[in-house]
């Protein structure tokens, strides 16, 4: 019999130990970040990452996937259909309803302005807004692959990846989208768009990495790992970064055609996600919470590119 998803939820528990659970999003702004996970954690740094400190949370489901707007504004998507609202900085948080569906994760939310955004996530779940959250529209789709990322390009265009070697891309702030012929069966757990480049960088199972130029022609990159590569961050410096299991993380340099393996100081942990923060630091979401690394410690594993 297939399991049924617990519908019941509450507020979470503010625990001392928060900070070294299961975190699986982060984004940030400046010197601030948000860190999300299991049980309905909520991370805040005003300081680089040195401190966090948990917000009270009106759910008690997983949390995947964080994107703050504006120094007021701020989304939050999880488990069980879960949307939350920061219009405060990430202080408070509100519950609001896009889908009432216990069996829908929702892995990914961005938006790219004030007004525009959107939610991904299990089994083509896909939703947008044009008026800053206040209604969701879902565009349905034929498959149902699961959606685990969409980003922006700094010119507008948009990229959605997921199960079944699935890319789409958007042309028109995601009012339609082009799938794409990635060449390749597996998942995509990740898109990294280059700055200052059309190309992006794909990332899923078994250590894989694609390099899209022009939208269009697909070159597969040697890999250092079999691991999964959860999620990817084009530092300031133009190198990238991905999170891979078993401990390590990717460090490849600007063009994406070289990557070599940067392991974190706790091995046994998980990297989930990252971000830069404004003094250069690289925060890492784990399975033990958050991991900074600074600058100086990341230039120790420069390559020559």
């Amino acid at each position: 019999m297939k399991p049924v998803a617990e519908k019941i939820d509450g507020p979470s528990l503010i625990a001392s130990l928060a900070n070294h659970s299961l975190l699986l999003g982060i984004d940030g702004e400046a010197g601030r970040s948000i860190a999300v996970g299991e049980r309905g954690h909520i991370l805040l740094t005003e300081n680089n990452g040195k401190n966090w400190i948990q917000k009270k949370s009106p759910t008690r489901r997983t949390l995947n996937s964080v994107c703050i707007v504006d120094q007021k504004t701020i989304w939050i998507v999880g488990h069980q259909s879960t949307v939350l609202r920061s219009q405060d900085g990430g202080e408070n948080w509100t519950k609001i309803q896009v889908l009432d569906d216990p069996e829908t994760s929702f892995l990914d939310v961005l938006f790219v302005d004030s007004s525009r955004g959107f939610i991904v996530g299990s089994y083509g779940k896909y939703f947008s807004t044009i008026d800053g959250g206040e209604t969701w529209v879902e565009n349905e789709q034929e498959d149902d692959p699961h959606f685990y990322q969409i980003a922006s390009q700094p010119n507008g265009v948009l990229w959605m990846v997921g199960e079944f070697g699935t890319v789409w891309k958007s042309n028109n702030q995601g009012e339609s989208w082009e799938p794409l012929d990635s060449q390749y069966d597996g998942t995509f757990f990740g898109v990294v768009p280059l700055n200052k480049s059309s190309s992006i960088i794909l990332h899923g199972l078994q250590g894989n990495i694609f390099r899209f130029k022009k939208g269009s022609i697909l070159k597969k990159i040697e890999s250092p790992t079999n691991a999964i590569l959860q999620r990817g961050v084009q530092l300031k410096d133009g190198r990238l970064v991905l999170a891979a299991g078993a401990g390590e993380m990717l460090l490849g340099a600007r063009d994406g055609r070289l990557f070599q393996v940067l392991a974190l100081f706790d091995k046994t942990a998980v990297p989930t996600d990252l971000w830069q923060a404004e003094d250069g630091s690289l925060l890492v979401t784990t399975d033990r919470g958050v991991f900074r690394m600074t600058l100086d410690e990341l230039n120790k594993s420069r390559l020559d590119d």
